[in-house]
């Protein structure tokens, strides 16, 4: 008993300290996610949620029930997990956004720890989970010159240059039950924080008549909400069974302390700053609906899809001041996946026992910026690969390539591939031998 509850304690400081370590360093800027022009909208890039593995089938979370694997996305989900079962899952990741202009072309890579998530059964039917994850990301600079004829003529060069860091970390506790044989519930309680960075200058470069201004904001958000998620698995004949899932997180308005500094510059003037401290409201996570299936024919092969749903078009958080027009709307992502084994028991030929997985998704995003509505599609595929021959624990490899957004009405598109590995451990640590 002592050397199950040492376990249990090397596992949560692993956790706390993999946890802290990711949120202190998002936090302070010191890494990025993403880095992309359309995080100058709303609270940024939001975070895709889910394992390794489903990550690779296209991102499903709602229908998916695996017993070797945690999704705590739907946390009616955990209820399948075997009462002698402890599992930690963590997986870092790099990004490659390629983006096109009708003017220009850069690129940006970014690295980052993904998620840490650990999972323990501690009563009949039920099972408790913990981790920490991203919600949003922002990471954008961008530098552009001033166009307008009178502008120009009346004021010389002018330079403006918009700049952002930062996002929005949950740390999540849930906990699946098994109310009834084929009918699980499940809870998420999440602590949002996070801090949003954004910086704004105006520069004069050839009239030293005005003065150049300089604006820094920081938000720094911290609540708390939940999602609560069902699942219903059934078995269709000898070979087939059929999991239908669905989540709903209600809206979570984010209490908001907002600081802004306002610096101007002149050559003949002192220089001056303003701080202003204020409360926010109007900053939040929307109302989300999500629902999907699987369906797993023995341990061969599994298909499933998602269908999320979201409004955002009553958020209203630095849209304006920036080169592109910004509308906030609805959103809906549609994903799809499938996982092949060739033979999970084939103890002879590894390669028999990996999980081959594909899938794909396409989103109708929630922004539309100068009139165009801005949709992203990706293709992805990966493989789990078990690291022992009868134990559940794998390393799992995900790949996305996509696309985001047009260069059509003076917008940017991006082209992305994102690589993803974890480590899922899957341990038994109650079993009772016979000898020691």
């Amino acid at each position: 008993m002592l050397k199950i509850y040492g376990k249990i304690l090397i596992v949560l400081i692993t956790a706390t300290v993999l946890s802290t370590g990711t949120a202190l360093a998002q936090r302070d800027g010191d890494a990025f996610r993403t880095y992309s022009p359309y995080t100058m909208y709303g609270i940024g890039d939001m975070y895709r949620h889910g394992s390794i593995a489903n990550k690779a089938m296209g991102g499903i979370n709602y229908g998916s029930r695996d017993p070797l694997g945690i999704n705590s996305y739907n946390p009616a989900a955990l209820s399948i997990q075997d009462s002698l079962v402890v599992m930690l899952d963590f997986a870092a990741g790099s990004k490659n956004t390629y983006s096109k202009s009708s003017l220009s072309n850069t690129s940006a890579n970014t690295f980052y720890f993904d998620y840490v998530d650990f999972s323990l059964r501690i009563a009949p039917n039920l099972t408790v989970n913990a981790g920490l994850s991203p919600v949003s990301d922002i990471g954008y600079d961008i530098e552009r010159m001033e166009t307008d004829p009178e502008q120009i003529n009346e004021r010389g060069d002018i330079r403006h240059t918009y700049s952002g860091e930062g996002g929005i970390n949950q740390l999540h506790w849930g906990a699946g039950y098994r109310l009834f044989p084929k009918f699980s519930i499940g809870v998420n309680m999440h602590y949002y924080f996070g801090s949003i960075n954004r910086y704004n200058s105006i520069e004069f470069t050839t009239n030293a008549m005005y003065n150049n201004i300089f604006s820094e904001s920081r938000t720094r958000i911290s609540k708390i909400g939940f999602t609560v998620g069902t699942q219903y698995h059934t078995r269709l004949n000898s070979s087939t069974f059929l999991t239908v899932g669905a989540i709903y997180q209600p809206k979570t308005v984010l209490p908001a302390q907002k600081e802004v500094t306002t610096i101007t510059v002149g050559d003949i003037t002192t220089d001056t700053a303003r701080n202003v401290s204020a409360s926010v409201n109007d900053v939040f996570l929307p109302a989300t609906f999500g629902l999907g299936f699987t369906l797993r024919r023995t341990d061969k092969l599994l298909i499933g899809a998602d269908y999320t749903y979201q409004d955002w078009s009553k958020f209203n958080m630095d849209a304006s001041s920036h080169s592109f027009s910004f509308t906030p709307g609805k959103s809906h992502t549609l994903n799809a996946g499938i996982e092949y084994t060739p033979r999970a028991n084939n103890l002879k030929n590894n390669l028999k026992r990996w999980n081959y997985r594909a899938g794909l998704r396409y989103s109708k995003t929630f922004m539309t910026c100068n009139g165009q509505n801005i949709t992203e599609q990706s293709l992805t595929f990966g493989a789990g690969i078990p690291l022992t021959r009868r134990l559940g624990s794998k390393i799992n490899a995900a790949v996305e390539v996509g696309q985001r957004g047009t260069v059509k009405n003076g917008l940017i598109k991006e082209t992305f591939v994102t690589f993803s590995i974890g480590i899922n451990i899957f341990d038994i640590w109650f079993q009772k031998f016979q000898f020691n």
